[in-house]
């Protein structure tokens, strides 16, 4: 089936305004325009609309409630997607929704199902990890105008919201580990994860029957009878209850047992820095005036005011400090005391428990018979329950070891090694193709890697990286093939000859697989656009045009309401 994205048409609708825009686009466009024509917040809209974090889409005087809308073709059916403020949606050809939000996490996973993107990312000071926003999905497709051209990897804001996404993002993009192998990874978590449960549900209630089975009498006689079966039951649910909740107590106070002696190693540490620095200061203050040679270097420091005054400077921060850790170990104290009276109390109902069973076993002989009946039950209840978690659990790693399999084969060392190859050998050919001097090209390009050129090579080189980029997916990716959109090559005072390089090699290169989205302020009159379809821009500020809002309101009348009314609140009746 085919991956290939094809844009079709932009709609833009400003309701402030009166005005709106209706941009078509054919397999390779050129908007073409001076300054101030709109050709960069036409191509803007082209990713928030599907929930990028732009930079500076809402520059200006631009309506920043300016609904977008792109109607765009995805497997041989097409789609439009709508963006109406933070209410996102996407739809049928015929305008039937097919899933909303209005929140970007929701989203996120939703876009990223639409189009099979499985890559998950861990944020700053998190061992979780989080589905990549669309961001991540469109960067290699896109060379923004003010983000993409420079000597980082800024084409949409917030990208650090994430650690070390860089080489993750790039990997996968390129087909290292492509969104199959993300994929795997993340179902072989997710079944470990309900395996996990499996066991430990097993193993509870083993503990919970062994513990029932010993408060039963020893040597009973043997009779059939179901008198206890339900008080049974309950006993095994209460004493389950009770050892889960302990142990689950237990883990919170040894963990906040932990911090507590972090914190204190802590603030031990600051009240001895706390200490120096008041004797230094006393020591300065003694000698006001007075130079001071330095025992180790023999360097003569002046005992300035204004070297006391930093160093209070620093004892009063290091006060600040002191006085925030004690107000940690407080904080820990006062929630450790909560924990163990949470464990007491546990352990009590244990007790209790114990107790009622200790309390049973000495009772009337008939209380023996009838238990004997109960064990049997107990034992016959815990091989049914034993029977079904064991099968479960069977499926399960069978399951997991499925998907580490299918992971693994993503990690063979050949396979990696083939594909840095032909990455670098497309960096290296398209940087030629490109005019990038041998000695300013990148030696050895790895995922994420930016130019190392200055001057006006440096766009160029960027180019060649994205090409490159986009030439290895379609070899060894599984992303879909978005449109390849680039604003604005002319950077670095671009010459002639390099700008007519710049469009037509991109032109060629990215055409093959990616329809090509193309902003430009001028070319030069040596530029072979061959298929390009030009589109030309004249007006300044004037992207939006009151001739067409009529159209345009009346095409996204339908999705519009239907994407307001799914995300409307419920109403609650009486």
């Amino acid at each position: 089936m085919n991956q290939r994205v094809t844009y079709k048409t932009l709609w833009l609708v400003s309701a402030r305004d009166g005005s709106a825009r209706k941009q078509q686009f054919s397999q390779k466009t050129l908007l073409l325009g001076p300054n101030g024509t709109g050709k960069s917040r036409i191509v803007k809209n082209l990713y928030w609309v599907f929930g990028c974090k732009t930079r500076k889409r809402d520059a200006g005087i631009w309506d920043p409630d300016t609904v977008a809308a792109l109607e765009f073709a995805y497997r041989d059916t097409n789609y439009i997607v709508v963006r109406d403020g933070k209410r996102l949606g996407m739809f049928e050809d015929n305008d039937q929704l097919l899933f909303s939000a209005d929140n970007m996490s929701a989203w996120s996973k939703q876009i990223a199902a639409f189009f099979g993107f499985e890559l998950r990312l861990k944020r700053p000071q998190s061992a979780t990890f989080s589905q990549a926003g669309p961001e991540y999905m469109f960067m290699p497709f896109y060379m923004d105008q003010d983000g993409s051209w420079g000597a980082g990897w800024d084409t949409f804001e917030q990208l650090t919201q994430f650690s070390n996404w860089k080489g993750a993002t790039f990997e996968s993009f390129i087909g290292m580990r492509p969104n199959a192998y993300f994929h795997a990874k993340y179902l072989s978590t997710e079944i470990g994860d309900r395996a996990n449960e499996r066991r430990k549900e097993l193993e509870a209630h083993r503990a919970a029957f062994k513990r029932v089975q010993d408060v039963l009498p020893k040597n009973l006689p043997s009779l059939n009878f179901a008198a206890f079966r339900s008080e049974l039951a309950e006993l095994g649910r209460k004493a389950t209850k009770l050892q889960q909740d302990q142990v689950r107590i237990r883990g919170q106070l040894l963990g906040l047992v932990n911090i507590r002696e972090k914190v204190k190693s802590e603030l031990k540490i600051a009240l001895a820095a706390s200490s120096e620095l008041k004797g230094d200061f006393a020591y300065l203050t003694d000698r006001a005036g007075e130079s001071i040679e330095c025992p180790t270097c023999g360097t003569v420091h002046e005992n300035s005011f204004h070297a006391r005054i930093l160093l209070s400077s620093d004892a009063e921060s290091l006060g600040g400090l002191i006085m925030e850790l004690r107000t940690q170990v407080d904080d820990i104290g006062s929630k450790e005391a909560s924990i163990r009276a949470s464990l007491q109390s546990v352990e009590r109902d244990i007790a209790e428990l114990d107790k009622l069973q200790q309390e049973r076993r000495a009772k009337l002989k008939l209380e023996e018979v009838l238990a004997s009946q109960s064990k049997r039950t107990l034992d016959t209840a815990f091989q049914r329950v034993s029977r079904d978690l064991s099968g479960a659990l069977k499926k399960l790693e069978a399951e997991k070891a499925k998907a580490d399999e299918q992971a693994k084969k993503f990690e063979d060392p050949k396979r990696l090694s083939a594909v840095r190859q032909y990455f670098s050998a497309q960096v290296s050919s398209l940087s030629s193709l490109v005019d990038v001097p041998i000695d300013e090209q990148i030696g050895e390009p790895k995922p994420g890697t930016r130019a190392q050129s200055g001057g006006s090579s440096a766009p160029r080189s960027m180019l060649a990286v994205h090409l490159a980029m986009l030439a290895t997916n379609a070899e060894w990716g599984d992303s879909p093939l978005f449109p390849f959109v680039v604003d604005t090559p002319q950077q670095s005072g671009q010459d002639d000859s390099n700008l007519t390089k710049m469009v037509q090699v991109l032109g060629r290169a990215a055409g093959v697989h990616h329809q090509v989205i193309l902003a430009a302020e001028r070319l030069p009159t040596s530029v072979q656009l061959g298929d390009f379809e030009v589109v030309r821009l004249t007006e300044k500020r004037q992207v939006l045009s009151k001739d067409i809002f009529d159209e345009a309101v009346a095409r996204l009348q339908e999705p519009l309401s239907a994407l307001r009314e799914s995300l409307r609140p419920a109403v609650q009746t009486a």
